[in-house]
């Protein structure tokens, strides 16, 4: 029979014990941004270069190109989003 004998005692006791750490249920949700970019092919893949060039977003990260239905987009908010829109006319370009 092996006999063990604890020289150091715990200076907690069942009772004194501090409480776990308790983990919420439910996870905070990630605030996002989403960008859309909407004209033609040349304009956007302009507008993706340009804020590549400013560091914003790497141009890889960019979907496909996405063909529009004739009825349009739908886009599902988040509870809180508010929708903000930019229109800009591109300079024209010139006739290569």
């Amino acid at each position: 029979m092996i006999q063990i004998q604890y020289f150091l005692s715990s200076p907690y006791t069942e009772t004194t014990r501090p409480a776990a750490r308790q983990v919420p249920l439910v996870q905070p949700r990630r605030r996002r941004l989403r960008l859309y970019l909407v004209g033609s092919n040349v304009d956007t893949r302009s507008a993706i270069a340009s804020l590549h060039h400013l560091g914003y977003a790497e141009q890889f990260e960019w979907s496909h190109v996405i063909d529009i239905p004739e009825n349009g987009l739908f886009v599902q908010p988040d509870p809180g989003d508010v929708l903000r829109y930019l229109q800009r006319y591109p300079a024209p370009r010139p006739p290569v």
